[in-house]
Order: C-alpha cells, then structure tokens, then sequence
C-alpha cells in the first residue's frame, strides 16, 4: 500500500471519528441510565458502574469503528440466521 493511500485512509478516519465517538458514547450514557432504572439497586457503586462500564464501551467502539462496526453487523446477522 502506497504512502497516499495510507495518508488518504488515516483523514477519512479523523474525519468521520467525532461523529462516529458521539453517538456510541451518548448510547451508552442512555443504556447506563435505562440499566439503572430497570434494576434500582441500593449502594452507590452499581449504579455508578453500569454508567461508567456502558459509556467505555460505546467511546471504544467509536474509536474502533472501521473495526467495530463490521463486526457488529457481521454478529447480528448471524445471530439473525440461527
């Protein structure tokens, strides 16, 4: 692979990455909270994790979405066919 072709690559990358990070990670924040309030719990750090835990993984797959995102389809498609 060329070096233009990597340079090419890497700004398309940077370019989608704030959209792509946003919107995973404001899905986790939802998923957070939607955790919380299905399973009220009495002690602080439950809840306190489901927030923190579901909004990592939406800000890793949003970083890894060139990655990530095939994966997820190809994984949801398959589960579809069993």
């Amino acid at each position: 692979m060329s070096f233009l072709r990597f340079q090419k690559y890497r700004e398309l990358y940077f370019t989608m990455l704030p959209l792509m990070t946003v919107y995973p990670t404001l899905i986790g924040v939802d998923v957070g909270f939607t955790v919380n309030k299905l399973n009220p719990s009495d002690n602080f750090i439950n809840p306190y994790s489901n927030i923190i835990g579901y909004t990592s993984i939406g800000i890793i797959t949003g970083l890894t979405y060139p990655v990530s995102y095939p994966l997820f389809a190809s994984y949801v498609l398959y589960k579809n066919i069993k």
